[in-house]
């Protein structure tokens, strides 16, 4: 059974923070594209109401994160979410700066589960 730490490391700090960055700099969020897929099958002429639709399920899951992550770990844990989400921004940005996001994901991902801990 993993551990309170380990389930924040891998949801929370990879999924929500890292992966968020890296999405946001590619401006292509996966999720999102398979969701307005299934949605242009259920409404196939109505742009409004797959916009809609998606736009509540973004706002949604990103609280629910938010909320997640701060009943995990706190403040501090909100801090590290945000620091991995720069680093997968930075990661994406590529050349020297890729280094950079490397070591700050390394660091991230050796402290950051230590505030769950607490």
């Amino acid at each position: 059974m993993p551990t309170k730490s380990e389930i924040f490391a891998r949801e929370f700090i990879l999924g929500f923070g890292f992966l968020g960055g890296l999405f946001t700099w590619v401006g292509v969020d996966p999720e999102e594209e398979v969701i307005r897929a299934l949605l242009k099958i259920l409404f196939p002429n109505n742009d409004f109401m797959i916009s809609l639709i998606i736009f509540l399920i973004v706002i949604a899951t990103t609280a629910t994160g938010l909320l997640g992550t701060y009943n995990m770990a706190g403040k501090p844990g909100l801090i590290v979410v945000g620091l991995a989400w720069v680093s997968g921004f930075i990661i994406a940005i590529g050349g020297t700066a890729t280094v950079i996001g490397a070591f700050l994901l390394i660091g991230v991902m050796i402290f950051g589960p230590s505030v769950c801990n607490k």
